[in-house]
């Protein structure tokens, strides 16, 4: 993106950007994200090409922005202050928290766009980059002889497959459900042979 959306914004710019927020929610609820034009995305939000170039790359990166900007109105979680034991719930609850937010959003895109199309692979990667910077926050470094790094690939990747499930797939699970099934898959399925 070519704005620094962590620092102060105007309010022309955040104008502007809540204006294709709103254009891509509203066409992603319409239509495929592969069918949505930039031209359609600008008509849509009411302001001329050049000024979409002058903020994003492109359709993905309007994309990623939109994910952005839907998890921080969700907020996120502190994981150095919670117990280590409960950080893999904080995680989960953060990411189910941000999809149950936005649950009717999630239901109309999904009409239109397929679970394994570009979209959902978009926020994947969204979810998946958000859950392993909470875990690299919150790792016990001196627990575990591997890297950091991979302990919170490994998470991150448990916590979005457990998600995935849940709320992309529609089996649909209680939070309770979602903390089992995460803390099972990270300690481990067991396979037995049978005869």
């Amino acid at each position: 993106m070519k704005k620094d959306i962590n620092a102060k914004l105007t309010r022309g710019t955040q104008r502007t950007l809540d204006a294709f927020f709103d254009a891509m929610t509203a066409l992603l609820a319409a239509k495929s994200f592969t069918d949505i034009s930039i031209n359609e995305l600008c008509e849509h939000a009411g302001y001329p090409r050049a000024t979409f170039y002058n903020y994003f790359e492109d359709r993905d990166d309007l994309l990623n922005y939109c994910w952005t900007a839907l998890s921080q109105q969700t907020g996120s979680a502190d994981l150095t202050a919670v117990e280590s034991s409960r950080r893999v719930d904080v995680a989960l609850d953060s990411m189910a928290d941000l999809l149950e937010a936005h649950a009717d959003l999630l239901r109309s895109i999904l009409e239109y766009n397929p679970p394994q199309g570009p979209l959902f692979s978009s926020l994947h990667m969204f979810i998946e980059q958000r859950a392993r910077e909470l875990m690299l926050t919150c790792i016990d470094r001196n627990r575990l002889d591997l890297p950091v790094e991979l302990i919170a690939d490994h998470y991150a990747n448990t916590v979005m497959l457990v998600l995935d499930w849940s709320y992309l797939r529609g089996h649909m699970l209680t939070r309770k459900q979602l903390h089992a099934y995460a803390h099972a898959l990270l300690r481990g399925v067991e396979f037995t042979e049978s005869l």
